[in-house]
């Protein structure tokens, strides 16, 4: 039961075996600490590689071990090459295995328990034990977190009850949700994005999300939100006892208010968030009673910013001094707009235990963050140069 508990098997601890998964089964699980370290490790190992994964390590990587078939979960083959005298062995072949893979975060869970020699390399630089109790605690296998990106950007609501005019559409929101998925892949982030869901549909994937057993392997969840709306349209979106003590981070791309005018190819959106559980944060991309500004043909300013931010601090800084520079990017921006001048200013709001840190991906999951920023940019140069082009036109022609 205990193994069930850790990989993050809720659903077989209450389906099948009937136990309620709440604070004091936590309490209880946490005292009897009955499985050694090393096997937890393992249990991590097999439950972060999925089966084609394993079938593909054994294949190329440990041909030795007997196997069968392929298809079998990992941990059968490992307990069927198991004997009195070659545990640490067969462990220390599983982390060689994964290493020549690139499996770096999978291969640290296996690093204090193999057989040790002089020149084994040390898969990270040592934190002071002090050090480490400030931060939670960071990846150790690929996907280091899971990033949910909603972007609700066409409507149909009324805006009053008098009123029978749809919101508008929220053009260039799909900048910002594929800028935030390109950089959130940096960080080894398995990205899920949904375009104009309605609530059943979220409310119904955030269901399904709770007793996902790979959600016990993740040590972050990031929630990116870009929407119109009220107080009324930012939910409670998801919490799992897998996700105790861990970070839960909300992005938010919305207005506040309606204080600035909508400039030529710059839009308002609307939204309160209030959240008050333990270990999230919530960055809001403006203060409350403010506009947010979002371009049509290049993004939110926040989101930018934001994403700018985390690309050039992400890794070396915890996510509040990350946002902190978010927030002096905007701070010195300056739109005009009727002759007025417009800025913006993020705010933050916390309920964290301890900072926060990301850490890059793997080389593989890190190329494909560097190839979808480079398509963005791409994009964007082609769009500004019709644009300009367009312009041009229009001026030549008058």
């Amino acid at each position: 039961m205990e193994a069930l508990y850790i990989i993050g098997r809720y659903d077989l601890l209450e389906d099948h075996l009937g136990l309620s998964v709440e604070n004091n089964l936590h309490k209880i699980f946490k005292r009897l600490n009955s499985v050694a370290s090393d096997r937890k490790a393992l249990y991590c190992v097999f439950a972060g590689m999925a089966q084609e994964q394993a079938d593909e390590l054994i294949r190329k990587r440990l041909s030795g071990w007997y196997c069968p078939e392929m298809g079998r979960p990992l941990e059968e083959t490992f307990v069927r090459n198991l004997n009195s005298g070659n545990y640490k062995h067969l462990i220390t072949k599983l982390f060689e295995a994964l290493l020549e893979e690139d499996r770096e975060t999978l291969a640290s869970y296996l690093h204090p328990f193999i057989i040790r020699a002089s020149c084994t390399p040390s898969l990270a630089p040592q934190k002071s034990q002090t050090n480490e109790e400030n931060y939670y605690p960071l990846p150790t296998c690929y996907p280091h977190g899971l990033c949910i990106i909603i972007n609700i950007k066409s409507f149909m609501k009324p805006r009053g009850i008098n009123d029978n005019i749809p919101l508008s559409e929220r053009h260039g929101s799909d900048i910002d949700k594929e800028r935030l998925e390109g950089t959130f892949k940096l960080f080894g982030f398995h990205v899920m994005h949904f375009d104009n869901p309605d609530y059943e549909k979220i409310h119904q994937f955030f269901k399904n999300l709770r007793v996902n057993p790979r959600l016990a392997i993740v040590s972050c969840l990031a929630v990116c939100i870009m929407t119109h709306g009220d107080e009324q349209d930012i939910r409670k979106l998801c919490f799992s006892q897998a996700l105790l003590n861990k970070p839960r981070l909300y992005f938010v791309q919305a207005c506040r208010g309606e204080q600035a005018l909508r400039p030529i190819l710059l839009q308002q959106d609307t939204c309160t968030v209030t959240h008050v559980e333990s270990d999230c944060l919530i960055s809001a991309a403006t203060v409350k009673g403010y506009s947010a500004v979002r371009s049509q043909t290049e993004g939110s300013w926040y989101i930018t910013d934001l994403c700018h931010a985390l690309q050039e601090y992400g890794h070396i800084l915890p996510i509040k001094n990350v946002l902190q520079k978010t927030r002096h990017s905007l701070k010195s921006r300056m739109g005009s707009m009727n002759n007025t001048y417009v800025t913006q200013l993020s705010e933050d709001k916390d309920t964290l235990t301890k900072d926060v840190q990301l850490v890059r991906a793997e080389k593989e999951y890190f190329l494909d963050g560097i190839l979808d920023l480079v398509r963005l940019e791409l994009m964007e140069k082609l769009l500004q140069e019709m644009l300009e082009e367009a312009l041009g036109e229009l001026e030549s022609s008058g």
